[in-house]
């Protein structure tokens, strides 16, 4: 026969201990939870963040969905009648309110902490509905209390949440982002106009062009073949140069110019004329630019001609002057003239011609030196 087992009391007595000290927490947590459900609050706090530089949300509406229109007395009313997940899901109803957390802490006090959402563009719908995008894709009404600056999205169609809605929305929350990071495009970009086509147009605030810029896709490098158009062309050229620039293919910045011609109503026409008008205007310029050439060159000739005339006249003058001077040294005062009756009629001849034809040559050549004419002094006769 098999041993009967025997019964260990002092077993008994640790069960029976453990389960007292378990009963006695339970009934102490319960009794605690029970005076804490009884008591009051003592004080409300309310946190939003960023609430100095964007006010979106005010103190006053969350206190007035949580506690004012609920009826709530906070000096009467026990923490267990309290319900913390409803006030969560009161303040999230909010379209301006992203992130909510309610919860009391030990000196019973409610803390009600609310993140805003911010917008980065102003949306301006077909049917003229205006709403704010945020970066999460959610759309916020216009606030009565807080105006807010941003980029501006307009002839934007009825965006609902499908997949092309998403899409369009993706892309718009892109292209603000990108102008908002950037000071220069975020000072000259006025507003993005979309298309029948769901493409951007940008409108900028200097210049009067039309930048036809296509989808959101290779942003950053459309910008930047840009802003490249911008330095090395426009600032040198002028800003008001072109009419369009089109900055849709890789690599290239497309620029058309101004032209006074305006398009006629019909449209099946509208490209030929424009064509029509682009060649006689060229026409019209190539015909002023060569008149232009012709009154410069004639302008040229005559003033040539002009110089020469004068240069021909100094010519002259300087020439006149040589042969003054010359003549002048041709008879020197410390020589005597002499006489004529004692000189032999050759010799009074050859002497008056040979003075005369030095200085003849010597007046046509301006570079050879000059010289005194030499005279042939009588001879002496013996007596």
């Amino acid at each position: 026969m098999a041993e009967k087992r025997k019964i260990s009391v002092r077993k008994i007595l640790q069960v029976l201990l453990t389960f007292v000290v378990t009963a006695c927490c339970i009934v102490a947590m319960v009794s605690a939870a029970r005076i804490e459900n009884s008591e009051t609050l003592t004080s409300i706090a309310v946190h939003i963040r960023n609430d100095k530089k964007y006010h979106f949300i005010e103190q006053k509406e969350i206190l007035d969905k949580v506690i004012n229109d609920r009826h709530i007395d906070i000096t009467h009313t026990p923490l267990g009648r309290l319900d913390i997940h409803t006030m969560e899901q009161l303040i999230l109803s909010d379209p301006w309110v992203s992130e909510a957390q309610v919860y009391i802490d030990n000196e019973h006090v409610l803390h009600i902490s609310v993140t805003q959402r911010i917008p980065v563009a102003r949306i301006f719908q077909q049917n003229g509905i205006s709403y704010y995008l945020d970066t999460t894709l959610s759309a916020m009404p216009l606030s009565d209390n807080f105006k807010y600056y941003t980029t501006v999205v307009t002839n934007v169609p009825d965006l609902k949440n499908d997949s092309a809605g998403i899409a369009m929305k993706k892309q718009v929350v892109s292209m603000a982002r990108h102008i908002l990071a950037d000071s220069f495009w975020n000072a000259q970009i006025s507003q993005v106009i979309v298309d029948s086509d769901g493409a951007f147009e940008l409108m900028p605030v200097i210049g009067n062009q039309r930048i036809l810029f296509g989808d959101a896709s290779r942003i950053n490098e459309k910008f930047g073949n840009l802003f490249l158009f911008y330095k090395n062309v426009l600032n040198r050229i002028g800003w008001d140069k072109y009419e369009t620039l089109d900055v849709r293919y890789k690599d290239q910045v497309i620029a058309l110019p101004s032209l006074p011609y305006h398009g006629p109503v019909d449209k099946a026409v509208a490209n030929m004329n424009w064509i029509n008008s682009i060649v006689e205007t060229e026409a019209v310029s190539d015909a002023k630019d060569s008149v232009r050439a012709a009154e410069t060159k004639a302008a040229r000739a005559a003033a040539e001609k002009k110089k020469e005339l004068a240069r021909k006249a100094h010519k002259t003058d300087k020439k006149v002057k040589v042969v003054k001077k010359t003549t002048e040294k041709a008879k020197p005062k410390d020589i005597k003239k002499p006489d004529k009756k004692k000189q032999p009629a050759a010799t009074q001849k050859k002497n008056s011609q040979k003075p005369v034809k030095k200085t003849n040559e010597k007046s046509k050549d301006k570079n050879t030196k000059q010289r005194s004419p030499k005279y042939v002094y009588p001879e002496k006769k013996d007596h």
